[in-house]
């Protein structure tokens, strides 16, 4: 499939605001719109591509699938960065000029095992898959106990990742 079919973020949707990126998809934007994920224990892996004006956001909610037939998708880590680099339409030789942002993989539960620390699982299982493509993160905010928001605007290929800060329970608020 050819990086401008399925995937692609309609510019005309993303007028008042940011193309909401959920759990399990990936989206790709050219040149205009903005691209958000709201992220936890998942992982956001966000690919800017400045010399195509091309940018692509994954929003992977565990870390690897036991099958690796290709299928396109972000619902696993193992499966969103081949699936991010072919519809983008990057070839090896393109890989040094994306950008990548990497984002999320907070521990939302408290006391859990680690065998359930799904947000460290999924941390590691992207920077392994980053660099199983040559891949380098330019930028990586993960970890921690508060979910975040990954913001890509493909208009200036520029980013932002925030932090999701609650009000401590008895705290004033002001």
């Amino acid at each position: 499939m050819p990086w401008d079919d399925l995937y692609l973020a309609d510019p005309g949707r993303n007028a008042g605001g940011p193309l909401q990126v959920a759990m399990g998809q990936l989206k790709i934007g050219v040149r205009n719109g903005q691209l958000q994920a709201l992220l936890g224990s998942c992982v956001g892996i966000g690919f800017i591509w400045k010399k195509q004006r091309r940018c692509g956001l994954a929003h992977c909610l565990l870390p690897e699938s036991g099958d690796s037939s290709g299928q396109l998708g972000a619902r696993y880590v193992s499966q969103a960065v081949p699936s991010l680099l072919r519809l983008i339409g990057a070839t090896e030789a393109d890989y040094a000029d994306i950008e990548v942002i990497l984002a999320g993989g907070a521990t939302m539960l408290n006391g859990c095992s680690s065998r359930l620390q799904i947000g460290q699982q999924n941390s590691d299982a992207a920077r392994r898959h980053l660099r199983r493509y040559g891949l380098n993160v330019s930028y990586c905010r993960v970890g921690g106990k508060c979910g975040r928001t990954l913001v890509i605007d493909c208009a200036t290929c520029d980013y932002s990742v925030q932090d999701i800060v609650t009000p401590s329970a008895g705290a004033p608020h002001a």
